[in-house]
């Protein structure tokens, strides 16, 4: 069969051939169609219902473009990169965020399960998925068991560890396919434009250089200011779109629904909720196939249902989440201050005093804290066009300095309701 082309707002036609299309198909894939990109962000940004598909599928073509590069600079180095290279690097990157649950990250952040990465571990390796078993038909168990070791990076010591260990960055590092793919979707769905880069010349930027027995990536210092201009991007984008005050608040306003349902299970009063999400909510064993279940759609549906429940808090908070309403005062001052204030207004009606305003359900307190760039295992890793040597990224910008990298821009809001303060305790709310 021939190929099969995908027209993409972001990088035009994407072309896959035939396996790639037989695993699209699959319902584990598919299953991304139904869960936004950048969680419950369409609350601020009202065009940014993007899909984690359309990310997967774009980091796949991201991944082709890389490999393209890599395959020459791999070769003057004596590495042949073989076909079956090329396709564990395609798929591992189509592949990346299969495991991811319903309103992405925050997912982790209310039920504190594994990770997504670790998810899309278990989906890969069930005999019982539709992905397990395709990936086998079409490329064998020994690819299935390399895809494995690439994707969670535990390919030491064997004969191709050098290739894996490139295929391993560009899946997963601070210049990934992933980054580079979501950096670009997520500028044009918000629109905010200071997330926009030019990946052509970035992905011209690479090189590659043998250290010792070790392959590494690097940028040639002569595109300083292309790697900075996509560093600078991710800084804009998490400051102004991935960490916005809003959609910290509507995230916090989920985890509060959650936890408010925990306690209403825990106390064997009755409410709707679906086996699958009774055992997430309870921690209890979830099977990979009840996981498979959860989408947006599926959380959505519930917290619709549970706008009927007899439980006022949890019927305040689901409208709250569900009709964009923050909670309705802002306060100037620190929570230690405010928690005496309140404690003073509850002893005056003779109601036990909080102790914890974390704890509390008409309480939010949002953070933002943004990193400019991280030396980590994963550095950055830039050329000397001087000496021919590689120096952290921190070492050789100006911009991304230290002194700069090693700063934090860091702001907290903190949010109170008083129509939920006078639900739960019977009292009027006046600061």
């Amino acid at each position: 069969m021939g190929s099969f082309i995908i027209r993409d707002v972001i990088h035009g036609d994407i072309e896959f051939d035939d396996k790639i299309k037989q695993i699209l198909n699959c319902p584990e894939f598919q299953r991304l169609h139904r869960i936004h990109q950048l969680s419950c962000e369409y609350l601020v940004f009202p065009t940014a219902t993007h899909t984690r598909f359309s990310h997967s599928i774009g980091t796949y073509h991201v991944m082709k473009k890389l490999i393209e590069h890599f395959t020459v600079k791999l070769e003057e180095k004596g590495y042949k990169v073989k076909k079956e290279d090329k396709q564990l690097a395609y798929v591992a990157a189509l592949l990346h965020d299969i495991g991811h649950g319903a309103f992405s990250h925050t997912f982790e952040k209310i039920f504190s399960l594994k990770s997504h990465e670790a998810w899309t571990m278990s989906i890969i390796k069930d005999k019982n998925t539709h992905i397990h078993k395709k990936i086998i038909k079409l490329y064998g168990k020994a690819f299935l068991q390399k895809l494995i070791d690439v994707m969670s990076k535990s390919y030491k010591n064997q004969e191709s560890s050098n290739i894996f260990s490139i295929i391993a960055t560009l899946v997963s590092s601070q210049t990934d396919a992933d980054r580079m793919d979501y950096l670009l979707r997520d500028s044009y769905f918000t629109s905010v434009t200071n997330g926009r880069y030019d990946i052509e010349r970035l992905i011209k930027s690479f090189g590659v250089t043998q250290i010792n027995s070790e392959l590494r990536i690097y940028i040639n210092e002569k595109y300083m200011s292309t790697l900075e201009e996509y560093v600078l991007a991710r800084y804009f984008m998490h400051k102004e779109v991935y960490q916005h005050t809003t959609k910290r608040h509507m995230e916090i306003c989920l985890c509060l629904i959650f936890k408010r349902v925990k306690e209403i299970l825990e106390s064997k009063t009755k409410i709707f909720c679906d086996d699958a999400l009774k055992n997430l909510i309870l921690k209890k064993n979830i099977t990979v196939s009840d996981y498979l279940k959860t989408d947006d759609s599926y959380f959505m549906y519930h917290i619709m249902a549970w706008t009927k429940s007899k439980d006022d808090i949890l019927v305040f908070l689901c409208n709250c989440f569900l009709n964009r309403e923050q909670f309705d005062i802002e306060v100037s001052y620190d929570e230690d201050m405010l928690k005496d204030k309140i404690n003073k207004l509850l002893k005056k009606h003779n109601k036990q005093e909080i102790k914890d305003l974390n704890n509390e359900y008409f309480y939010i307190e949002t953070q933002k804290q943004v990193n400019l760039y991280v030396s980590s295992t994963e550095n950055i890793w830039i050329k000397s066009k001087d000496d021919d040597k590689l120096y952290d990224l921190s070492q050789k910008s100006l911009i991304i300095n230290r002194e700069n990298a090693i700063k934090d821009y860091s702001s907290k809001n903190i949010f109170i309701s008083g129509t939920l303060f006078k639900i739960i305790y019977g009292i009027d709310l006046k600061l």
